[in-house]
């Protein structure tokens, strides 16, 4: 099975969670989203995006071409550091409690970020742009100006197989083996030595809901399909194996 390693990477990176940001706050995601990967890809191979949207159209052409598409995603750490960036929006859109205009931002960022991206079933106008190093637009990490810094590309064979080991992202719903509220206090308990934060992707219907993903080195209660590349087994996020 041939498979496209991506490994990307930057100083900083901002994955905003939609619903849990106000007005003077902004968090991100721990690890890099299925909806930014996609976007990122749709850059590199130069589709149209939500701005390109026409009133024809459901969706825009990047997650239409990229419907298809497998992606795994191996963090090259399970938690990165996060500073908190402070700026002003003197835009005059937002106000602040005293009716000033003047209202300050405060914005989790990520510091030193990187990936190893896996992928299968990608277009083959996307697959020659990434084998030759070219992208149609600049490639940043959910945000505009924290742009990719890091990024090497090369073919590599897999193989499926089913396993209880995984290291990559993957589906809370196989890890859950205990009640809900225990799996919680695990998470909680940071003098675990693989303690991991929960991680949220978007599920290839990402309209209509979200689901839950996260890292772990326990091994799995029961096997699932994966892809072993090497020695890690990854386990693919939509499309079909």
């Amino acid at each position: 099975m041939e498979i496209i390693k991506i490994s990307l990477g930057g100083d900083f990176a901002h994955f905003g969670i939609n619903g849990a940001n106000d007005k003077n706050n902004r968090y991100s995601f721990s690890h890099i989203p299925g909806s930014t990967l996609k976007g990122l890809l749709g850059a590199i191979a130069g589709y149209n995006g939500w701005n390109q949207l026409n009133k024809k159209e459901k969706i825009p052409e990047f997650l239409e071409k990229l419907k298809n598409i497998s992606y795994g995603i191996v963090p090259l750490k399970y938690k990165f550091n996060s500073i908190i960036h402070t700026y002003n929006n003197t835009t005059g859109v937002n106000k602040n409690d005293n009716g000033s205009s003047n209202l300050q931002i405060r914005e989790e960022v990520l510091e030193n970020v990187g990936w190893d991206i896996y992928l299968i079933n990608v277009p083959e106008d996307l697959k020659k742009n990434l084998l030759e190093g070219k992208s149609k637009y600049p490639i940043c990490l959910g945000k505009r100006g924290y742009f990719v810094n890091k990024f090497h590309v090369e073919l590599i064979e897999g193989e499926n197989i089913v396993s209880n080991r995984i290291d990559s992202i993957f589906p809370m719903e196989y890890f859950q083996e205990e009640e809900e509220e225990d799996i919680g206090d695990f998470f909680k308990d940071e003098s675990i030595d693989n303690y991991n934060q929960y991680i949220f992707l978007y599920n290839e219907d990402f309209f209509k809901e979200t689901k839950s993903y996260v890292l772990s080195k326990a091994s799995l209660k029961d096997s699932i399909k994966a892809v072993k590349v090497k020695d890690q087994n990854i386990f693919m996020i939509g499309g079909t194996l």
